[in-house]
């Protein structure tokens, strides 16, 4: 894992990097997502298999911000286990979202595992992964 350089990226500690990270998203600002990924992040977006770092999570979220305006982001049935400088967060999320048109509200509901590491006193995101269940036949 490559040393992050010092920056006002991250946050202080991981439950701060899960709740930075769902504010960026209430916000439907991906500059502020992307400032959640160490800078060789494994990300398992819900529409890609797989991206690295945080411009790949910055075009990720454009890309969704684009058709999809974020109304409410909700984290339920969080876990969240530290092991010195590493720590491991999983649970399940709610969005609520319009399309840009505000022609339709959708309610996204899944499930997230992420990995964080410390850094220079911040912590960033090094994987993470989210999935949306298929719908029953």
């Amino acid at each position: 894992m490559t040393q992050q350089p010092d920056s006002p990226s991250g946050a202080a500690s991981p439950e701060a990097l899960l709740e930075a990270f769902v504010d960026a998203l209430a916000a439907n600002d991906a500059d502020r997502v992307a400032a959640c990924y160490a800078n060789d992040a494994v990300c398992f977006a819900m529409d890609e298999m797989v991206g690295l770092g945080p411009e790949f999570v910055r075009e990720s979220w454009n890309a969704f911000f684009s058709v999809y305006t974020v109304r409410e982001v909700r984290l339920t049935n969080t876990r969240l286990e530290c092991f010195g400088d590493t720590a491991a967060a999983w649970g399940l999320f709610q969005m609520l979202v319009d399309t840009v048109d505000e022609a339709e509200e959708i309610e996204l509901h899944g499930r997230f595992t992420d990995v964080a590491k410390q850094f220079n006193q911040r912590w960033l995101f090094i994987a993470d992964h989210a999935s949306v269940p298929l719908p029953p036949e």
